[in-house]
């Protein structure tokens, strides 16, 4: 076998000197304070900061675990230390138009005691009016303007009776009002009596009681003049009074607020309503002073927003997006069964707390809600808040809906999402790309350096203080730097999903402790990360134990023709691993080409499917330059029943090929994975540490003989972090690893025969693999000619060319 195609043990696993490490343990390593990697992401963010522009919100992508939410909120954190707090915000009654409650800002802490100040004011205010109203001044004016009145009509009353008794008509009252009766002698007449009159005389009496209700009603009018004169003239009296009052007491807050015009409007026009209301403050009725805190409602101040604590602009992480808690509430409530809501119901949402500030909202969580996002993108547009019920921002309106005035919103948005989500709202949303126009994508791993290997140190003291977890000695750090590169799956690059790396970290830690350790060490880590896999390595499991009981088959020893074992990776989302399948190839005459089995069974992706159509570029660039080539060929993954896809079995499948047309058999305990371009050079693949132990640990249960192995592409060597079980194997020869670049080499591994050089007739080196797969071409085409010329057929190889030429 080739010699320079074997994997050195050095390059099988980084590992980490442990001159490298600073201290012995973590307890003397200082806690990392920059980000590690992300200088791409980190300078996105900066550069939208620092515009003020509207539209310049971020999204930010990446994987999750690789730090994006930490290291967003600790930069927000730093930057709007530098920042101006932003005003509070509180809503008021709208004594204009009671149904859109009015907004008012306060320097930052100032809206909590303006509400203090100011509903102080109204209580003290309503004990001040009620005295005021009881005072002995205000009651000799009152009484004065009420008796003066009386005697108008007194006398008024007076000279009507006088005159009606002058014609003979006395008057009275009743509950029906004025009742007037005829009179002889000075004494009221019954009704027999009059009856008894001449009618000349009762013609007469009639005339009078006629003139006199003339005159009754007329009186009527200029009582009810003077009724109305009285009340007008209280009115003014209570005015004038309730105006002293108000104004002694509003004037002076008035005054204070004169810069800022809308405050200052809004306690005018309170004083104002008090002023015309001011029987609200004054009744003496026990039903009264029962709805009097009501009647007060409209008096407060709901503080929506109070900046008092900050120190800076605010930053705030909203977790759940509803509609609801982005923007807020109006909640209800009923009374005598009539649901109602007020300004008091207004309740603020994280946008409006973020205001002056950064918004950091989960992409995934934001679009759960469409409506939140599509409010949001107005929001966003508009630059204002609108706190209003979810029905009136879809138009269905209910009956007496508040809406309160818009808040000015200054915000930057920061939403955390995966690339497609970013990629589908981009390319679909015309709205989206002009509100988020910077996008920080945060990276997975990052290129090794002494400073990045230090910095990683940093992170992991960082961690460990945090959490107040057991400190971790030498060994452990380099093995947690180590889990670092093999998530990564390279040898010159780190991993920075530090959400994996924490959880090694306090896995390790609750190990050490529960083997009452006091200090964590490599086998903790080691312990940590099996019982990780333990955890979820199940199904790996089940699909173990059918190939050890043959269920699966799959051969590790022996040669065969048309057959190997290639090397699949299962994904389980939090787990992946790899196992072999056998994978076998038919060669015969025909003229099809190549069948992929699971094509036609529908079975395939379709970047397997173009893998398996490389393999037909190949053998046309191999065999097809001297000859036309008429054969067909199957090739399947054996007991495979679910969906395939990927090219990383290109390079075997092709093996197989030509192992079935040459019949030189292929060690079966020899797995292979790469894929291959139709020049036949070897292409890097995914999950090669995966798939190595995979087919490693069947080769295990069987029993090694030191001929085993796997083949991978040479440019997936710098990819190896392979568990120390396989490391240790291939250190004592009982397992193998080969690079190749080129298919013979592969080839020639595989079956322990050279491939041959081409002539220049086109034909191979004599009794090598190519001039037998050559051979076997010419063997196929000659039967097939001979067949179709029995038969009486053209030959459709012939035809064929011939319609090319035409």
């Amino acid at each position: 076998m080739l010699k320079q195609c074997i994997v050195p043990v050095k390059k099988l696993r980084k590992q980490i000197n442990d001159n490298l490490i600073p201290a012995d343990t973590t307890a003397d390593i200082p806690s990392l304070t920059t980000v590690i990697g992300q200088d791409r992401a980190v300078d996105s963010i900066s550069f939208a900061l620092e515009i003020v522009d509207s539209g310049y919100n971020i999204f930010v992508t990446g994987r999750y675990g690789t730090g994006r939410t930490t290291i967003v909120t600790d930069l927000l954190n730093k930057v709007s230390k530098k920042m101006d707090v932003p005003d509070d915000w509180a809503y008021v009654f709208n004594f204009k138009n009671p149904d859109a409650p009015s907004a008012l800002h306060f320097a930052p802490g100032k809206a909590s005691k303006f509400k203090q100040r100011y509903e102080r004011q109204i209580s003290t205010l309503s004990i001040d009016l009620k005295t005021a109203f009881e005072s002995k001044n205000y009651t000799e004016q009152k009484n004065s303007i009420i008796e003066q009145a009386q005697l108008q009509k007194q006398k008024i009353f007076s000279n009507l009776e006088k005159e009606a008794l002058d014609s003979g008509v006395q008057i009275k009252t009743s509950n029906l009002g004025f009742i007037t009766l005829p009179m002889k002698n000075g004494e009221p007449m019954s009704a027999e009596a009059f009856q008894t009159l001449s009618s000349a005389e009762r013609s007469v009496i009639n005339n009078n009681i006629e003139e006199v209700q003339k005159k009754i009603q007329e009186t009527a009018r200029v009582v009810h003049n003077i009724d109305r004169t009285m009340e007008n003239t209280l009115d003014e009296l209570n005015q004038s009074v309730a105006r002293y009052v108000v104004n002694t007491h509003f004037t002076p807050m008035i005054e204070s607020y004169k810069n800022q015009p809308d405050v200052k409007q809004y306690l005018e026009d309170a004083a104002e309503d008090i002023i015309k209301n001011v029987e609200f403050f004054t009744g003496t009725e026990e039903a009264d002073q029962q709805q009097l805190p009501y009647k007060l409602d409209k008096y407060q101040v709901n503080v929506q927003i109070d900046n008092s604590g900050l120190k800076g602009a605010p930053v705030v992480y909203e977790t759940n997006p509803t509609y609801n808690n982005l923007f807020g509430r109006i909640e209800k409530k009923a009374y005598q069964g009539y649901v109602y809501a007020d300004y008091t119901m207004i309740k603020p949402g994280s946008l409006l707390h973020a205001n002056g500030g950064y918004l950091i909202i989960d992409a995934d969580q934001l679009l759960k809600h469409p409506y939140s996002y599509e409010a949001l993108k107005r929001s966003l547009r508009s630059r204002n808040i609108y706190i209003e019920d979810i029905q009136e921002f879809y138009g269905f309106t209910t009956a007496a809906a508040l809406k309160p005035a818009c808040i000015p919103l200054h915000v930057k948005v920061i939403m955390i999402g995966r690339p497609q989500i970013y990629q589908l709202l981009h390319n679909y949303d015309e709205e989206f790309r002009k509100i988020f126009k910077v996008r920080a994508d945060f990276d997975v791993e990052v290129k090794e350096s002494k400073s990045t290997i230090n910095k990683y140190i940093q992170f992991i003291s960082r961690v460990v203080n945090e959490e107040n977890l057991l400190h971790l000695d030498r060994s452990a750090i380099i093995a947690v730097i180590e889990h670092g590169y093999r998530l990564a799956d390279h040898q010159k690059k780190m991993s920075i999903q530090f959400g994996e790396i924490v959880k090694i970290i306090r896995e390790s830690s609750f190990w050490a402790k529960k083997h009452n350790h006091k200090i964590v060490r490599a086998k903790d880590v080691e312990y940590a990360i099996q019982s990780k896999i333990y955890r979820h390595n199940l199904v790996e499991e089940k699909v173990h134990e059918t190939i050890m009981d043959k269920s699966i088959k799959v051969d590790v020893k022996g040669s065969v023709v048309g057959q190997v074992n290639g090397l699949a990776v299962y994904d389980l989302g939090d787990y992946s691993f790899g196992r072999p399948s056998r994978i076998t190839v038919n060669t015969f005459i025909g003229s099809r080409g190549i069948i992929n089995i699971e094509r036609e069974a529908k079975m395939s992706g379709k970047i397997h499917d173009k893998g398996v159509l490389v393999l037909t570029g190949y053998f046309y660039q191999k065999f097809g330059e001297s000859m036309p080539l008429s054969f067909s060929a199957s090739i399947t993954f054996e007991q495979n029943y679910g969906t395939i896809d990927g090219d990383s079995a290109s390079s075997t499948e092709l093996y197989a090929l030509l192992s079935s047309l040459s019949q030189v058999p292929i060690d079966q305990g020899i797995a292979v994975t790469g894929s291959v371009n139709q020049k036949g050079e070897v292409q890097a693949i995914g999950g090669v540490n995966e798939k190595i132990e995979g087919f490693f640990k069947v080769c295990k249960a069987r029993r090694l003989n030191g001929k085993q192995g796997v083949i991978i592409p040479a440019s997936n060597v710098e990819n190896l972090m392979l568990n120390d079980e396989v490391v240790t194997a291939v250190k004592n020869g009982k397992f193998h690893i080969w690079a190749v670049n080129k298919i013979e080499e592969g080839l020639q591994i595989l079956t322990g025969q050279n491939c041959g050089q081409i002539h220049k007739d086109g034909a191979y080196t004599k009794n090598s693999i190519f001039e037998k797969v050559r051979l076997k071409l010419i063997e196929f085409a000659k039967i097939s000619h001979q067949f179709q010329k029995s038969l009486g057929k053209p030959d459709e190889k012939n035809d064929e060319t011939t319609d090319e030429k035409d």
